[in-house]
């Protein structure tokens, strides 16, 4: 074991050379962050080490981590292609190996995103996850001892709860929001994050909004539709962020000045109701032809909600 004292003492002293106030304040700070390292990490190191996966058929995964590597993690990103189906099928065989695998806790790190997420095995569980040895927690106490880091927001003011990094953790940057409204300071982390999870096809795990899948039950002789009959008024848009950096409120009334274009919400003139038969629904699907369907920043792959409900709901 160090001795703790020694280096206390030397650190301490060092310290009190400074005639820098500031200086003397932030010293004193790296030796109460050392201390409570010492005493509330060391004696619970021996839990770190037990991480292994033990995998009964080496051989067999071996196959399929070469037969999967290219596809699963390209080196180049197809434009037409998410990897959402290549990774579930990937999780899927994988899951299915005779593997002795220990519990892997992981910690969320901030809210944003996380709304709904239950600590503990719950979501592995209940929505039968091919792999079910994972804990989700929320407890910064297990800050050291975790295996994952799931990041959705870190700044100046947290992410010293986490450093510095144990090199047995992973940490994980994932974004539901666009780069323009990202809420991790990339700059502290730059040198930290291991994977990434987002929107964007290039991510280590690639997650989307939605996806379109061809059926296999499709039938190509249906009869042409007139989405239009029946209905009055030509567009409709509904909005409550006025401030959007990429100026489509702007285009909103530039297009007005050609054809009708109705504004909901805090950005128009006209409301509607949430439910009920005057719900905003009811009145897209009822009286209108047209829907827009702008995001709030034009980055790479960001396509929210927004177009799948356009797509799939109002189209009736």
């Amino acid at each position: 074991m160090m001795d703790f004292s020694r280096i206390y003492l030397s650190v301490f002293t060092s310290c009190l050379r400074h005639a820098n106030k500031a200086v003397f304040l932030l010293c004193v700070f790296s030796v109460c962050t050392v201390s409570w390292m010492y005493y509330n990490i060391s004696h619970e190191l021996g839990r770190v080490t037990n991480r292994h996966v033990y995998i009964a058929n080496s051989r067999r995964w071996n196959e399929l981590l070469n037969g999967s590597r290219e596809v699963v993690w390209p080196k180049t990103v197809n434009e037409t292609d998410d990897r959402i189906e290549t990774q579930l099928r990937f999780m899927e065989r994988y899951g299915s190996l005779a593997v002795n695998r220990t519990i892997k806790h992981i910690l969320r790190v901030g809210t944003f995103n996380f709304e709904g997420v239950h600590d503990g095995q719950y979501h592995f569980i209940n929505e039968h996850c091919p792999i079910r040895e994972c804990s989700i927690t929320s407890n910064d106490n297990m800050s050291f001892l975790a295996d994952v880091l799931l990041i959705s927001e870190m700044n100046a003011f947290n992410w010293l709860k986490y450093a510095p990094k144990p090199p047995h953790q992973l940490w994980i940057a994932q974004h539901w929001e666009s780069a323009m409204h990202n809420r991790i300071n990339t700059w502290l982390v730059r040198n930290h994050i291991n994977w990434t999870v987002s929107y964007r096809r290039d991510s280590t795990v690639a997650i989307s909004y939605g996806k379109f899948v061809r059926t296999r039950s499709a039938d190509s002789n249906q009869q042409v539709v007139d989405y239009s009959a029946g209905k009055s008024r030509h567009v409709a848009w509904l909005v409550s962020n006025c401030h959007a950096k990429n100026n489509r409120l702007q285009y909103a009334h530039e297009l007005a000045k050609y054809i009708d274009v109705d504004i909901y919400g805090a950005c128009g003139r006209l409301q509607c109701n949430r439910t009920g038969p005057e719900s905003c629904h009811n009145l897209l699907v009822k009286k209108y032809r047209f829907f827009l369907a702008f995001e709030n920043s034009n980055c790479k792959d960001y396509i929210t909600e927004k177009l799948y409900h356009a797509a799939l709901q109002y189209v009736r």
